[in-house]
């Protein structure tokens, strides 16, 4: 029986900072593959304080023993190894943070732990091993690292002792159960519905008190109508911002989405900026005022060029939204660009270098052409979809 104090100590040290869902259940799989058992029957597994972690992938493979054993033996050269334990673990939001899979070898426990972040396409893992001995009541951790996991793919970890023995945690998400926008078609980037209703939200006098801004990013679901119907949070710095967007947002209304001639219920992101003083942030001009446009006032978009996906960034799994001020001059050419929000340098930069190559039709006010400042987006996704 594992020790209390483990149970314990593993919930100190792999809690994560998570959004209180109580709308999704992860059930995972997960296997731990080790050296083969000796002569005696008894597994042995050699641990130490110097564990260190060797190898970290992502693969699309079946995930059962003999498939998994091939991917070992072709992809990490380790021939050798047998399956020491496997287990199925359920995961629900709102409850503990993390799931765990406990092994009892040579009179030590070691505790497999898995503390997810559900989000669209994918799962956000921090992955750690911990050990416990019983002789001293030792916790050490040999394995703290994070990955993201995309759907349907299977993750690998390897980690070698000090004597350069190697060991394995393979797993993947089996099922994911989640009632917000169930039955909804998901849609990214540019497809997303055409909004035709618009509301602003109110910015919150203890958020302009307290000087908070940035961008709060939302899931929405709209159904057949276009009417909003579901929201949640995926990103914001602050809750005072975070209800005012989505107050606002729930009287948003768009266009039906329709696929094969029948309207279907879409889920979507969408983004909600706050900007303090947004005058100060861009560059003015004595002789031709800055205008800032809000909401849906953006000039019309005539040119765009898309954002080539960065391979590291690609490699790395890295996707999410960049948020930019964009400034377009009398001609509607695209002058100056000041980033918002962003999930990596990589894609910050490569959505600047797009943007820069936009135009937009020249915003007219009074009858003249007039140099505007307004909020544009870019989203990448490893969805193929």
């Amino acid at each position: 029986m594992m020790k209390r104090t483990l149970l314990v100590t593993v919930m100190l040290l792999f809690v994560m900072a998570i959004p209180a869902r109580a709308d999704i259940t992860l059930n995972i799989k997960l296997n731990f593959f080790g050296t083969q058992a000796t002569e005696q029957g008894k597994s042995q597994v050699t641990t130490s304080f110097y564990l260190k972690s060797i190898v970290q992938r992502n693969l699309q493979v079946a995930f059962s023993t003999e498939a998994l054993q091939a991917e070992l033996k072709k992809t990490f050269n380790a021939p050798r190894v047998s399956l020491l334990a496997e287990g199925d673990l359920v995961w629900k939001s709102g409850g503990e943070p993390s799931v765990m899979q406990i092994v009892q070898i040579n009179g030590r426990d070691y505790a497999l732990i898995l503390t997810p972040l559900p989000r669209p396409g994918a799962v956000n893992f921090k992955v750690g091993v911990v050990e416990d001995s019983n002789k001293k009541n030792i916790k050490n951790i040999l394995l703290d690292t994070e990955i993201v996991l995309p759907d349907g793919e299977v993750a690998m970890l390897g980690f070698r002792d000090a004597q350069e023995n190697s060991y394995f945690i393979a797993f993947y998400v089996q099922g994911r159960q989640e009632e917000f926008g169930k039955d909804a078609v998901r849609i990214t980037g540019a497809r997303r519905p055409r909004n035709i209703k618009k509301v602003n939200p109110i910015y919150p006098e203890e958020a302009l008190k307290k000087r908070i801004e940035g961008v709060v990013i939302l899931e929405a679901v709209a159904d057949e109508t276009g009417k909003v119907i579901e929201l949640r949070m995926i990103k914001s710095p602050d809750q005072i911002l975070t209800e005012a967007a989505i107050k606002a947002v729930k009287q948003w209304e768009y266009e039906s989405y329709v696929i094969n001639g029948k309207a279907k219920k879409v889920i979507f992101t969408v983004t909600v900026t706050f900007t303090l003083n947004p005058e100060q942030n861009v560059k003015k001009s004595a002789t031709h005022p800055l205008i800032r446009l809000g909401g849906s006032r953006k000039p019309k978009l005539i040119k765009k060029v898309n954002p080539v996906y960065p391979p590291e960034a690609f490699k790395k799994k890295i996707e999410g939204i960049v948020i930019m001020e964009a400034v377009a001059d009398e001609k509607g050419k695209v002058s100056d660009l000041r980033m918002i929000s962003s999930p990596d340098p990589l894609l910050t930069k490569a959505a600047m270098e797009a943007v820069k190559q936009w135009e937009y039709k020249p915003f007219i006010k009074d009858g003249k052409a007039t140099k505007v400042a307004f909020t544009a987006t870019v989203t990448f996704s490893l969805n193929k979809d």
